[in-house]
């Protein structure tokens, strides 16, 4: 991730659209991918002690935010990578059962469209803040490589849509649901969501209504069957 972060914007850059749609689906196809799989490996770790796990996360937090205040994009880029891939792994904790994932699969895809398309929506404030001073954006998102572009105009993708897709792939990892697939899902979903930015011409298509469908995509039947089981009595 270093290594793309680093030699991206040193590539050839795109003389014409169909050079700019492989350099864009290109370099992400990859990037996510190495995102996704990071995940699928960091996830494993939901049940470190927690102040371990703790400490990690007010660590990688920490970094983000110094490198941020420093200037310094490349660190803070991979340090809010971290951070969402460790606070999704923690957060599965409190997830009692698979199907708790059902409501909020559905509720947290309509929360982000609100808070992206409203008027008065938390995220489209900080979006049309960003035009004026692109800090506004950077700071909580994390660079998604582009080749041939400066590292200014890299895409971005949101810390909370890295925490959600290291929570989908945790709960896959703690009731062995799948994790292979549903990482699969997760890269289709930021794929998905690359392509649409791209095709549309908007930088305000929020992921994680993608990554919630692709998500039930896979795992729909078996949160359904959960479901049907906890209601007929205790977990075992």
């Amino acid at each position: 991730m270093l290594a793309m972060l680093l030699v991206a914007p040193h590539l050839p850059r795109p003389q014409s659209l169909a050079q700019l749609r492989i350099a864009i689906y290109a370099t992400h196809a990859a990037w996510f991918a190495l995102l996704v799989g990071l995940a699928a490996q960091a996830t494993s770790w939901w049940h470190a002690p927690r102040t371990r796990l703790a400490f990690a996360i007010a660590g990688t937090f920490t970094v983000a935010m110094a490198c941020n205040v420093a200037a310094l994009p490349v660190p803070a880029d991979l340090a809010k990578a971290w951070f969402g891939i460790l606070a999704g792994a923690a957060f599965v904790r409190v997830v009692e059962r698979p199907w708790w994932l059902l409501p909020i699969s559905v509720c947290v895809p309509l929360a982000d469209a609100w808070s992206v398309y409203s008027s008065r929506g938390v995220t489209k404030a900080v979006i049309d803040k960003g035009r004026e001073e692109p800090r506004w954006i950077e700071w909580p998102t994390i660079a998604t490589p582009i080749s041939g572009a400066p590292y200014a105009a890299f895409g971005r993708i949101g810390t909370v849509d890295v925490l959600f897709l290291a929570l989908f792939i945790a709960v896959a990892t703690r009731w062995s649901l799948g994790v292979r697939r549903t990482a699969v899902a997760m890269w289709c979903g930021l794929m998905l969501t690359s392509v649409t930015v791209f095709e549309l011409d908007d930088l305000a298509i929020p992921a994680l209504p993608m990554l919630c469908v692709a998500f039930l995509v896979v795992q729909l039947p078996a949160l359904v069957r959960d479901a049907r089981d906890a209601s007929r009595g205790p977990a075992s």
